[in-house]
């Protein structure tokens, strides 16, 4: 998604896909890791997707995960 809210396509066969259109309203929740996986922001995936970019951008690493899956209960299989 661009600065004026339209959805950008990019074909590249490097980068995976974006989620389709319709998943844009799921609701996700947003991580970083520091000894466990600490949730950070619970948002929608269009808006989460555009802060992992941002934070790409500063040399940040954040991770989205479903609203209903908590990764510390998998963080050996992580690690």
């Amino acid at each position: 998604m661009d600065s004026t809210g339209k959805v950008q396509t990019v074909d590249s066969s490097w980068s995976l896909p974006l989620p389709l259109k319709e998943y844009a309203m799921s609701r996700v929740t947003v991580y970083f890791y520091s000894d466990r996986w600490v949730p950070i922001k619970y948002c929608y995936l269009e808006k989460a997707i555009l802060l992992h970019h941002k934070a790409n951008l500063e040399g940040k690493e954040i991770l989205l995960f479903p609203a209903n899956l908590d990764p510390n209960q998998f963080s050996n299989s992580f690690n």
